[in-house]
């Protein structure tokens, strides 16, 4: 009356468990690339909030600890290659987007051309980390010694990147120990090794813990807590020390202090584009002068192209000259030099005097002050040639003397973006202090 079910064809149990195997081995294929891209898109948003303008520079210690995680669990070379390039992609883009708004507001590019222009710089800088991807594939036999080498590979592929970059087909930018501008007691190591050996202890804490989460055991957590927590903790007692000396030293020693004022009246670059916003950036730069302390101001430092105008223009060299007279200070004004040739400039007037210092601008932002193989994309792109009403500078020379101020030398990084507070470190190797 009844019929036996349980016995089934061997054919049929067969095609049953070749199916189950399938959908198996899809599910785990699925779960495989929903990690990596959840590890690229970690690593690429660790190291974006490591630089300015996040700049939260502890980040960095583990900005690589997911992207190492998952180049550890990836099978063949290119694999490796194109996972590295992704998650540097990927942070490119998001560091670089104002590449696009410079190209369409700057250069009255047309949005193709300037999502081109944005898009395909991102993925050229992504090829640094796309390398340091591939040879993480290889590095992973190394077993106790990966962390170390891919953190000297790390730093070798920075090098060459800032050796590359001097002649203008990359961004000196995205060193990673320039994350930690703003964290004093991590900075202090550059003093020593300079930020190449920054670098190196960034990224061998992030390949660290990588490493650990790619097969977990005790002895290799221990060990490896261990060791990041001993670079971790060796920079920052290094650094805590230095600055306890330096300030020892100030206590007893009398070196030169200059009052200087770092300006920012934080003005939309793409209003001083606009004729109509004119008059609103005078009165902003106006009205921020006024409210300088009553102290001796010796230095007033303005943002690179703070006015609407270059300052070869009467109304807008007069607009400083007035605000040095009123102030007694030095001014220092990031602007440009129009002309058959264009420069980007730093120009120092020192007050009640109208003889302006000109420093050229040595080295020039790809796409924002220069476009790359220019001849070659305005053949192949005609449009490109608008970009050269505001994007085709030329370099300064390395041959021209430093801005004078008041018997100091001005250091070449002031003159290069008279923007970050931090520049003033290198004036106090030189013996200024200077109070901002």
């Amino acid at each position: 009356m009844f019929r036996n079910y349980s016995a089934v064809k061997p054919a049929d149990r067969e095609e049953n468990d070749v199916a189950s195997s399938r959908i198996q081995s899809f599910m785990r294929a699925c779960g495989h690339i929903l990690f990596l891209l959840f590890c690229a898109l970690l690593s690429a948003g660790l190291l974006y909030g490591s630089f300015p303008k996040p700049s939260h520079s502890t980040w960095a210690w583990v900005a690589l600890f997911p992207f190492i995680w998952g180049v550890t669990k990836i099978q063949g070379f290119w694999r490796s290659f194109f996972f590295g390039w992704f998650t540097s992609f990927l942070f490119h883009a998001a560091s670089l987007y104002w590449v696009y708004y410079t190209c369409v507001h700057g250069g009255d590019l047309s949005w193709a051309l300037s999502v081109a222009a944005w898009l395909g710089l991102s993925g050229l800088l992504a090829l640094q980390m796309a390398i340091f991807g591939g040879s993480c594939y290889f590095l992973k036999r190394t077993g106790v010694f990966f962390a170390l080498l891919a953190a000297c590979g790390w730093v070798a592929l920075e090098w060459l990147h800032q050796t590359i970059a001097f002649y203008g087909l990359g961004f000196p930018w995205f060193m990673l120990g320039g994350t930690q501008w703003n964290f004093p007691q991590t900075l202090q190591l550059v003093s020593l090794i300079g930020v190449y050996g920054l670098s190196f202890a960034l990224a061998f804490t992030g390949a660290q813990l990588g490493w650990m989460m790619s097969n977990l055991s005790v002895k290799r957590t221990v060990g490896s807590v261990l060791a990041v927590l001993m670079v971790f903790c060796g920079v920052y007692s290094f650094g805590h020390y230095r600055l306890t000396q330096f300030n020892r030293i100030l206590r007893h020693q009398s070196l030169l202090s200059v009052q200087a004022a770092l300006m920012q009246p934080n003005i939309d670059q793409y209003k001083k584009w606009d004729e109509e916003f004119e008059q609103e950036i005078e009165d902003t730069i106006v009205q921020q002068a006024d409210q300088l302390p009553s102290e001796q101001i010796l230095l007033t430092v303005w943002p690179e192209s703070v006015s609407p105008g270059p300052l070869t223009e009467e109304k807008y060299a007069n607009l400083f000259e007035g605000i040095a007279s009123k102030t007694g200070a030095y001014q220092l004004v990031g602007s440009f030099l129009p002309g058959e040739e264009q420069y980007v400039g730093a120009y120092l007037l020192p007050p009640n005097s109208k003889e302006w210092k000109l420093y050229q601008k040595i080295k020039l932002v790809p796409f924002g002050e220069f476009v790359p193989l220019s001849d070659f994309l305005r053949r192949v792109f005609p449009d490109v040639e608008v970009l050269g009403q505001l994007g085709d500078f030329t370099p300064g020379s390395t041959e021209q003397p430093l801005l004078d101020f008041n018997g100091v030398p001005l250091g070449s990084t002031i003159c290069y973006e008279a923007i970050f507070p931090q520049v003033w470190l290198a004036q106090v190797r030189q013996g200024a202090k200077l109070f901002v």
